[in-house]
């Protein structure tokens, strides 16, 4: 995904059409602000300092507004909670069209992914990469995940449930401390809280 357009252009019929665009959308912007850095830093050392504090400017600008969507995938998954915690009579209402039908209880939580991504991430040696992690929780979660997580998304890249779901994880870990922030674009790693954490559970 290179732009909003895209985002607002899928198919509005289910809540993972909202929260798949925003978080394919800040993972595409990592990705650029990592590819915009490393050619600026070879404009500098190449002596074209014109160019490379442009470069700079931009790339602060991507980096902000990277934090903005970062910060919309949040309120989203706050407006989730809010929904399933609702009376039924609420969910009928509000849960049409972008909220789908879902109801609590019927997906496996996010937050039951951090482990099995943290698990599988030690098993790796504390890094990996973005689709041998997935394969190898989705492999570790057979056991607990629910046919709805089976689903695929209504998204451009139409990914299972669970798969995207186990990227909203990441993102979460990665705010919170437990997973590096700074590694390559493709490329998951552990922090030595996400280490404690572990220990803990």
């Amino acid at each position: 995904m290179k732009s909003t357009h895209s985002a607002k252009a899928a198919p509005q019929s289910d809540n993972d059409d909202v929260s798949a665009a925003l978080h394919l959308l800040a993972e595409s912007l990592h990705g650029e602000v990592q590819r915009i850095n490393s050619e600026g830093a070879q404009a500098m050392t190449g002596g074209d300092y014109d160019t490379a504090q442009s470069v700079i400017d931009f790339a602060k600008r991507l980096t902000a507004f990277r934090s903005k969507v970062d910060a919309l995938g949040k309120e989203w998954k706050g407006l989730e909670d809010l929904r399933d915690k609702a009376t039924p009579a609420v969910q009928q209402i509000v849960s049409k069209r972008f909220f789908g039908r879902r109801k609590s209880g019927e997906i496996t939580s996010q937050e039951d992914y951090c482990v099995h991504i943290l698990r599988v991430l030690m098993e790796l040696g504390g890094t990996g990469k973005t689709k041998d992690v997935i394969v190898k929780v989705g492999e570790k979660m057979k056991g607990i995940l629910k046919p709805k997580d089976y689903e695929k998304t209504t998204t451009r890249v139409k990914e299972l449930r669970w798969e995207n779901n186990t990227r909203w994880a990441r993102q979460r870990m990665v705010d919170d401390g437990r997973m590096e922030d700074d590694s390559k674009t493709g490329i998951w790693e552990i922090s030595d809280k996400g280490r404690a954490w572990l220990k803990k559970q």
